[in-house]
């Protein structure tokens, strides 16, 4: 009987040290990657499944830890430059807006905010679509323009969310009141991760620093940069990045062990095991600080 005792022992550490290696896993931080995947012909792909999907971190494929298809909801954050600038263009903004809501999935929720010299949130994250309607109404412009803070103060409140999530920004023009700089809202928003679509007219087309940090952060995020020429352009470019949320995988790994929090990982997202050519659009990376 005394020759189970080691037996015995062995495998209560093992249960032990098992048990300690899933309490670790589960405080670590998972990656999470949105993507979106296109034929040869421009067309959203839906349908793919976990198996169908590869991810390379810094070149070295990872197992895939979450998945969510195009199904499942989501929650989109709906920022609006409210600046003086936009007075004119305000009713039609409202109506775009307006249309934009309704043409997410029921189950899908948003929250719609705006910014000038600050971030306004006019209506927390809701499925309730007249609750939603109702908060275009307080839309009012004026005072000046602080992008930077605002976008980057969004994402971070985004990247605390569950699930597959993205904002969705309008601006006419470039910052003027921020106290951040271009670099570090682009880094604090490529480093929450959450897909920027970006919509830019009037002023915002030309300022380099607001067209360069709204092409940054949607390329680098998984996002998409839309130019609206004119107003009435907003309105068909809303239902465009309508259409594309709806089209959108989440997709979420454990990042290998590295002493560097601060080290830029490069990330590769890859659709295998089809018989056409796919291209994936997706964040391009991530650190850890």
């Amino acid at each position: 009987m005394n020759s189970l005792l080691p037996a015995a022992a062995f495998f209560l550490a093992a249960q032990t040290l098992a048990a300690q290696t899933a309490v670790f896993r589960s405080d670590v931080k998972l990656v999470e990657v949105y993507a979106t995947v296109f034929d040869s012909g421009g067309r959203a792909v839906s349908g793919l499944g976990r198996e169908q999907f590869e991810i390379r971190d810094d070149g070295v494929s990872q197992p895939i830890r979450v998945f969510e298809t195009t199904d499942k909801s989501l929650s989109c954050a709906l920022l609006l430059d409210t600046t003086g600038s936009m007075r004119e263009a305000m009713p039609q903004l409202r109506n775009a807006a307006r249309l934009f809501i309704d043409a997410l999935r029921p189950g899908d929720s948003v929250g719609v905010y705006s910014f000038t010299n600050r971030l306004i949130e006019l209506s927390e994250m809701t499925s309730d679509r007249s609750s939603s309607h109702r908060s275009l109404a307080r839309l009012r412009a004026g005072g000046r323009t602080a992008l930077f803070d605002a976008v980057s103060q969004l994402a971070l409140t985004m990247e605390r969310l569950p699930g597959k999530k993205a904002i969705v920004v309008l601006t006419d023009g470039g910052d003027n009141a921020s106290i951040l700089n271009r670099q570090s809202a682009a880094a604090r928003a490529r480093k929450a991760g959450v897909p920027v679509f970006a919509v830019a007219e009037g002023d915002a087309l030309h300022d380099d620093a607001a067209a360069g940090l709204l092409h940054i952060l949607s390329e680098t995020t998984g996002g998409h940069l839309y130019k609206a020429k004119h107003s009435s352009d907003i309105e068909k470019i809303f239902g465009a990045i309508a259409l594309d949320l709806q089209n959108g995988y989440l997709l979420a790994f454990q990042p290998p062990l590295d002493p560097r929090p601060d080290f830029w990982h490069e990330i590769n997202i890859q659709v295998k095991n089809t018989p056409k050519r796919l291209k994936v659009r997706a964040r391009t990376g991530y650190s850890l600080e």
